[in-house]
């Protein structure tokens, strides 16, 4: 029976190891199945006593106590895209190591070695949890990896806290009859089970999430699409009520004979190259999509359309100043632009028709400018 949170354990690494071989761009799936497998090879090392030494066996619980732990948290931290330093990886997983050794071999504390251990598993844990503080803002599926790493590593330090005292200083079959070691163990089988099944479902709402977001983006730009342009509009309108909006169409300039001249190939390095330029301009809220062949749609948040033109001007500036790869040194790309402010109770497309009609307007004056209604133009209708 005492083995049963290690079968557990183990199992969940084979599940996210399975999971990582399906689809291998998933590299925090791997740390995860090291970091159940680790923790699980932890408990089998230290409830079978083996090795049977006590010191031998005091070091290779540190070694695999701490490395769960260390593993856990880079693979947290890369499905953010971020990782912990490799330094302060060798410093928490030194400093544990060194630490249990020092009070079995030098000062022989069964007490302090608990203390330090779970400390510092803990500590790994909250470290991770601060480094992932922003995700507080982010979606459910972020803010519920920050909250477990932060529960996880609460509970390693409060556990201890309020059950260390009765760990005893040299006796270790007492250890194995502490309150202290009761409650390890059950919280080792639910709170190693409760944090699997988390991660489960995790790592099945990125697989959705990431179906999501390939079903809404353009795969040439990496910009929105249509459907995605429609879905999180209608989720800005509904925080944004009563501010400002403004539609802005975008056409590159004489596209067609980029293609006749370069051919498709090239066409495509100017579409990816000028989605690259719209991206680096959005501010925070903005959002970009590819609705067409060589047309582009921005809606400009919190923006009336004077603010919205000064946007736009840099934008097409920018744009003509670009360098494209494998084109002629002097070979350059202008757009067309158009913007309409966003009526109340006006739809989406409707806004991007009017914004349209004055894109035209700015094709037919000569290309490479911007026009908005209300400005070069009276209205759009």
């Amino acid at each position: 029976m005492k083995f049963i949170p290690s079968v557990l354990l183990l199992l969940f690494a084979a599940t996210f190891l399975c999971i990582w071989l399906l689809d291998r761009r998933n590299r925090h799936l791997l740390l995860f199945a090291l970091a159940f497998l680790t923790i699980s090879a932890a408990t089998v090392v230290q409830f079978a006593l083996w090795p049977a030494d006590v010191g031998y066996n005091t070091i290779a619980c540190a070694v695999l106590y701490s490395a769960a732990p260390l593993f856990l948290v880079q693979g947290v931290l890369m499905r953010s895209g971020k990782s912990m330093a490799r330094a302060e990886q060798a410093l928490w997983f030194g400093g544990i190591v060194a630490i249990l050794t020092f009070f079995y071999y030098v000062h022989n504390d069964l007490a302090v070695r608990v203390y330090a251990l779970n400390f510092g598993m803990g500590g790994i844990l909250l470290s991770g949890a601060w480094k992932l503080r922003h995700l507080v803002l982010g979606n459910v599926v972020d803010r519920g990896m920050l909250w477990l790493l932060l529960g996880l590593g609460a509970t390693f330090v409060g556990r201890t806290l309020l059950t260390g005292g009765t760990v005893p200083s040299r006796d270790v079959d007492a250890f194995f009859q502490s309150a202290f070691w009761v409650w390890a163990q059950f919280a080792m089988s639910v709170l190693g089970v409760a944090m699997g099944l988390a991660l489960v479902v995790v790592a099945c709402a990125d697989v959705i999430l990431a179906l999501k977001a390939e079903r809404d983006s353009d795969p040439m730009t990496g910009l929105l699409n249509r459907r995605g342009l429609q879905g999180k509009t209608q989720r800005l309108f509904a925080k944004g009520v009563g501010k400002p909006l403004s539609i802005v169409a975008c056409d590159i300039d004489r596209f067609k004979s980029i293609n006749d001249s370069f051919g498709h190939a090239g066409g495509d390095v100017v579409l990816s190259s000028l989605a690259r330029v719209i991206k680096s301009k959005l501010r925070a809220g903005d959002i970009a999509a590819r609705t067409g062949g060589e047309e582009f749609v921005i809606v400009l948040k919190d923006a009336p359309v004077d603010d919205a033109f000064g946007l736009v001007e840099t934008l097409r500036r920018e744009i003509a100043n670009v360098r494209f790869a494998g084109m002629p040194g002097d070979f350059a790309v202008t757009c067309s632009f158009g913007i309409a402010k966003l009526h109340a109770g006006e739809g989406l497309w409707d806004a991007i028709g009017r914004a349209d009609k004055v894109l035209y307007a700015a094709k037919r004056a000569g290309r490479n400018r911007t026009f908005a209604e209300g400005l070069q133009l009276p209205h759009a209708a």
